[in-house]
């Protein structure tokens, strides 16, 4: 597989030598705008057909435009809010070796360059100093960076703004997740938009792990893993089926403890919430006027949270445990076929020191029937929302379109690329994988404002199966979480 780095080299140098400008320019708002056309990109098609995996990601993404006409803001500067100690993913101080911290870097001053502003990310404001900001009426700052619990619960206190009245915004765009915007809106209100300059929440993106060496050694009894992606049969049950493989008694003692080889090394809490949203399902659904409302009480429901359990509990090639390092243990010590985790355990050095090859699998598919694969991100991610008192909504849409389709290019196959490298960066079919877990990525209203997406965490936790007295227990509290977030969001004045 052709590195990141010869490609991103590639795409640059034709990035800067393709396009003309033409037009005229006209004032808006102050800025002065030029519209742009731009000759389509050239490369043979001998280096095209070469291209695989991150690669082709890259080349592929580097034909798509954003719609944002040249513009210059005369150096104004735009200012967000970022979480505390996140400042890296968001403009490193310099250029670096680090593929992902150059674009990073890259994508800041092409924004700036393009755009004619001066960007400021500050990680050095609390939940209250955001609180003062907004109530003070401090225009200092256009958008600020939070979990999208955080971003829901500023919304319900109708303390952001409408995405959907930015001028510039292609909100329907690749760089925008598309689920975030749908599902979180209430009759065409949007406070919340997740963006593929979103590092952190690439990085809590929930993926299932493989270890290559272990497939190698039980081929003949294992089907090819990334086959079964691509042909839509990686089912919740092949996932029980194959898992089975692993199983090994390797101390002999004719019985399951932690030192044997297991299929599935499962973190029982926080790693089992994906499989409800893995499998097609939202715990909110939307009346005939686009209301949400609590749709759980399903026989499919009942069925995946019994699958689920059965899986970790009741099948002898699982080790369940509820700790946060057990499960990363087992399978870096080479003696689990399957992890569920996020891309961070790869990007954060989890497997390092890992002997054996490992590649990435999205959440299983409920049945085949089931068009496409789908997971979540953890709720320590990040998410935009615009601050009340934005001063400046033509460089807030400006900005904002351009830094998120530039990262779209440059900065997701960077991540992609860094998740790659050691152990799990061997066949071009790798980078697909990541693309389509994160392309699957969805966001569910009840999950952020407090419906029941943690259910099955809990549920899991406590080990039971028992989900019509869970559901009995919990249904009143979980409309009540509903029914305030409507009300707020459709009573807001923005």
């Amino acid at each position: 597989m052709l590195r990141f780095s010869r490609i991103v080299s590639f795409v640059l140098s034709i990035l800067i030598l393709a396009g003309t400008l033409l037009g005229c320019q006209s004032d808006v708002s102050g800025s002065k705008e030029i519209y742009e056309t731009e000759a389509p990109q050239t490369a043979t098609q001998e280096y095209i057909d070469s291209l695989t995996g991150v690669g082709r990601i890259v080349y592929e993404r580097s034909l798509v435009r954003d719609g944002v006409p040249r513009l210059d803001f005369d150096g104004e500067t735009f200012a967000v809010i970022i979480p505390e100690g996140s400042i890296n993913d968001w403009r490193p101080e310099e250029m670096s070796s680090d593929q992902l911290s150059s674009a990073l870097y890259e994508t800041c001053e092409y924004v700036e360059e393009r755009l004619g502003v001066k960007l400021i990310f500050s990680d050095e404001a609390s939940d209250e100093e955001v609180d003062d900001l907004i109530s003070t009426g401090d225009d200092t700052y256009s958008v600020v960076v939070k979990s999208y619990n955080k971003i829901g619960q500023l919304a319900m206190e109708n303390r952001l703004r409408d995405w959907e009245t930015i001028p510039y915004m292609d909100l329907d765009a690749a760089w925008w997740n598309q689920s975030a915007r749908e599902a979180v809106s209430v009759l065409g209100k949007t406070y919340m938009m997740v963006g593929a300059a979103c590092v952190q929440e690439v990085r809590v993106t929930y993926c299932v792990y493989y270890n290559k060496t272990l497939a190698e050694q039980y081929k003949s009894v294992l089907p090819n893993l990334y086959d079964l992606v691509y042909k839509g049969q990686w089912t919740l049950d092949k996932f029980i089926e194959v898992s089975r493989v692993g199983y090994r008694d390797l101390n002999g003692n004719t019985r399951k403890d932690p030192n044997d080889q297991f299929g599935l090394a499962g973190q029982t809490t926080s790693y089992a919430v994906p499989f409800l949203y893995s499998c097609g399902e939202m715990t909110t659904q939307r009346d005939s006027d686009g209301i949400p409302y609590i749709h759980m009480n399903t026989e499919k429901v009942v069925s995946i949270v019994e699958k689920v359990y059965s899986l970790i509990y009741e099948d002898k090639a699982t080790w369940p445990t509820r700790d946060w390092s057990t499960h990363s243990d087992i399978f870096a010590d080479g003696r689990a076929l399957f992890m569920y985790g996020t891309f961070a355990h790869a990007l954060s050095g989890y497997f390092d020191e890992m002997e054996d090859t490992y590649g990435f699998l999205p959440y299983p598919k409920y049945d085949e029937l089931q068009k496409d694969y789908h997971t979540i991100t953890d709720p320590s991610g990040s998410t935009f929302g615009i601050l009340l008192h934005c001063p400046n909504d033509q460089v807030l849409g400006a900005v904002m379109e351009v830094m998120n389709a530039r990262a779209w290019q440059q900065v997701q196959p960077a991540l992609y690329d860094a998740a790659l490298k050691g152990r799990s960066a061997d066949a071009p079919e790798d980078g697909d994988m990541l693309d389509i877990i994160n392309r699957g990525v969805v966001y569910d209203f009840g999950y952020v404002y407090g419906g029941p997406g943690e259910l099955l965490s809990k549920m899991m936790n406590h080990k039971t199966k028992d989900y019509a007295s869970q559901y009995a227990q919990r249904i009143r509290g979980w409309e009540n979480n509903i029914n305030t977030a409507v009300d707020s969001i459709i009573n807001s004045d923005w």
